[in-house]
């Protein structure tokens, strides 16, 4: 008897993966937020090796709701993982600012090449990746200043936004997904 791959990811969860790995040509950085208080917990293990060497940012959001001791120490094993970690409370806009000045610095390179060329207004494309409930539309939300961003709750739902205020010289589009539930 012949068994065949099987695929345990649900038709949604697969179509997801696929647009993800389709849709990384056009992206810049990819943010991905994590709940605070269980970062592991609430990190899809596919997430890593779809994005491969795109430039990443992890947000753990619902930090005034974890330990600080215990922020400090998840901070510095994502730092140990050579990734980019910041503390947000999505809720009340802490770190935000932080975020925006993060994207930047971490796409500082290839916006100094466009300006030398004569280009200026690179928009940034930022893809913002997380399991349900961690914080991916009020990320949206708080970055582009409203207070509402249609995303549909189901997995695989897809939200593009520009968001023009929060950057003198660029303007960054955020794309989110709800992605792959936990393994």
């Amino acid at each position: 008897m012949q068994i065949d791959n099987i695929n345990w990811y649900p038709g949604h969860m697969a179509k997801t993966k696929r647009e993800i790995q389709e849709d990384l040509k056009l992206i810049d950085v990819v943010i991905e937020i994590l709940d605070a208080r269980i970062p592991l917990s609430s990190q899809n293990p596919d997430i890593g090796k779809i994005i491969k060497n795109k430039k990443k940012i992890v947000l753990l959001n619902k930090c005034d709701l974890a330990d600080e001791r215990e922020n400090k120490k998840w901070q510095d094993y994502f730092k140990n993982q050579n990734q980019v970690a910041i503390l947000v409370n999505l809720n009340e806009d802490k770190g935000i600012n932080e975020v925006i000045k993060k994207i930047e610095e971490v796409m500082k390179k290839e916006l100094e090449e466009y300006e030398k060329k004569g280009r200026t207004g690179k928009i940034i494309r930022v893809l913002v990746l997380g399991v349900p409930n961690v914080g991916k539309s009020s990320f949206i939300n708080r970055l582009a200043k409203k207070n509402t961003v249609k995303v549909r709750k189901q997995t695989g739902s897809y939200n593009k936004k520009t968001m023009d205020k929060n950057f003198k010289k660029h303007r960054i589009n955020g794309y989110t997904r709800s992605t792959l539930a936990k393994i």
